[in-house]
């Protein structure tokens, strides 16, 4: 006979069955929700989002900070003004001016276009042949070597003449357009700008007259 009050039977041996008691399963349910092994993984979640917002806003501080920030001033380039420059070796240098072309040369004109006939083409209606203004151009260039240094700074006009239907290009230096008197300069000049402009092609080049004339005034940098 079993008396099964207070959990026993009268011959003090446990039930097969033990009665339900609802507090362990309390327990057990808080335990299932923290978990032992679930706690690390959510410190680590944690830590990494923390490292993320700190990567961010260290990115964010360098982007935004201003070029100067930690050094207490900020750098700023030298310009050709500068009275000094400084070297790689720190030592402060003097600052050297880049030397002036030796020949500084004027915008081409055309003052004059013809065809065969009686008719007059005014400069201003005349096409540019811009490969023949820039052949001019660097003809003198790299003629500038005729004027000699130590005169005095002058001006001289150089006026090509080119005919399409002959094939030929002549250079004249007027004597109304150059400040020299030297003759001995202005011949060396008209020489070696000449040279330069025979080998000029003119075949190659568009045009809607005859013949041309096109003028660049050149000043030439002397002692003065």
């Amino acid at each position: 006979m079993r008396d099964t009050r207070g959990g026993r039977s009268v011959d003090g041996r446990d039930p097969s069955h033990p009665p339900s008691d609802p507090k362990p399963a309390f327990r057990s349910g808080r335990a299932g929700i923290f978990a032992p092994d679930e706690r690390p993984v959510q410190v680590q979640l944690v830590a990494a989002i923390a490292l993320g917002l700190v990567l961010v806003a260290s990115g964010l501080f360098l982007w935004l900070r201003p070029n100067g920030a930690g050094t207490g001033a900020t750098a700023e380039p030298l310009g050709p003004d500068a009275a000094e420059l400084v070297d790689d070796s720190g030592a402060p240098a003097k600052w050297v001016d880049a030397a002036p072309p030796p020949v500084v040369l004027s915008d081409a004109r055309v003052i004059g276009c013809h065809d065969r006939g009686p008719k007059v083409t005014p400069p201003e209606s005349c096409d540019r042949i811009a490969s023949l203004e820039l052949a001019l151009s660097r003809a003198i260039e790299q003629s500038a070597a005729c004027f000699p240094a130590t005169g005095d700074s002058a001006t001289i006009e150089y006026v090509a003449d080119v005919s399409f239907s002959r094939h030929k290009v002549h250079v004249n230096l007027p004597r109304a357009g150059r400040s020299t008197r030297d003759r001995k300069t202005v011949a060396a000049c008209g020489a070696a700008v000449r040279e330069a402009m025979r080998a000029l092609e003119l075949d190659s080049m568009g045009h809607q007259h005859a013949r041309y004339s096109i003028a660049i005034t050149a000043t030439y940098r002397g002692r003065g």
